[in-house]
């Protein structure tokens, strides 16, 4: 189930299943709400990639160089590696770490290492 399947799930649940507490507190709005709840729930999502391109680079890298590094990883170094600019490499890192494939482990200076899931991963299937 998505999120946005489980967020229509439970406010379907929560307000449109009590149809008549709503419609008799709020019947100047009930109406217009419930057309556009279902107007949402009919909308497809779109399908989201799990990696951005370079996040695919950076993964990649580091997995293929988790020993050289020590599983300590600067966006400089992978910039470098792959070609693309530090400030890049930043902003895609962010991501990763979001979603659990790679953790930030030191502020100064930033490093990132892999997560167990970042090691099992497969950046280029999806």
């Amino acid at each position: 189930m998505t999120k946005k399947e489980a967020f229509m799930t439970i406010v379907g649940k929560e307000i449109f299943e009590r149809a008549d507490i709503y419609a008799e507190n709020y019947p100047d709005i009930y109406e217009d709400a419930r057309i556009y709840f279902e107007s949402l729930q009919s909308t497809k999502e779109e399908h989201k990639p799990k990696f951005t391109d370079n996040g695919k680079l950076i993964l990649s890298y580091m997995k293929e160089n988790v020993e050289t590094y020590n599983n300590l990883f600067k966006a400089k170094d992978m910039g470098e590696g792959i070609g693309i600019s530090s400030r890049s490499v930043s902003g895609s890192v962010r991501k990763l770490v979001t979603d659990g494939y790679v953790e930030k482990m030191g502020e100064n200076p930033i490093v990132y290492a892999l997560t167990e899931l970042g090691r099992e991963t497969n950046p280029n299937v999806e």
